[in-house]
């Protein structure tokens, strides 16, 4: 696709199923659930904020997670969760999927599951319980009803 684009000045429109595909080849992403447009905007816009529910779980190695919230719905992608003993939010963990450098790890919560991405290398295991933190800065709310992002 690099290739096409450099031989290309004008606009194209590139239409794929595969989220990481279009993260890297697109100046503009429009993601497209059921034949509407959910959202539209800069690859790391769309992803870092995404506009709807349906966006937070169609973007990214791991969709991201969604917690009940009072009222609302909080996501948070599982790169920005911590492992941090002091979290307020406690859980188990109760699986570990190694990836290679990284490996992601699911915590059962009161709030719902939590997938957490941690390095490989880490000792984070089955069984263990464990505190997170969710960096305020990093966590989107979404309207409980519509599904579509709070400001």
């Amino acid at each position: 696709m690099i290739g096409v684009r450099q031989r290309f000045t004008g606009p194209i429109l590139y239409v794929t199923h595969d989220h990481v595909e279009a993260m890297s080849v697109g100046d503009a992403l429009a993601v497209l659930v059921e034949g509407r447009i959910e959202d539209v905007g800069e690859p790391q816009r769309v992803y870092d904020s995404p506009g709807t529910i349906a966006v937070a779980q169609f973007l990214g190695e791991r969709p991201m997670n969604l917690l009940s919230d009072g009222d609302a719905i909080a996501g948070i992608r599982p790169e920005h969760v911590r492992l941090d003993a002091g979290g307020a939010l406690r859980g188990r963990i109760v699986r570990r999927e190694p990836t290679g450098a990284d490996a992601y790890v699911e915590v059962e919560t009161p709030r719902g599951t939590v997938v957490v991405r941690v390095a490989a290398s880490g000792d984070a295991r089955a069984g263990e319980l464990v505190g997170l933190d969710l960096p305020p800065q990093h966590v989107r709310r979404f309207d409980r009803a519509t599904g579509i992002a709070m400001a």
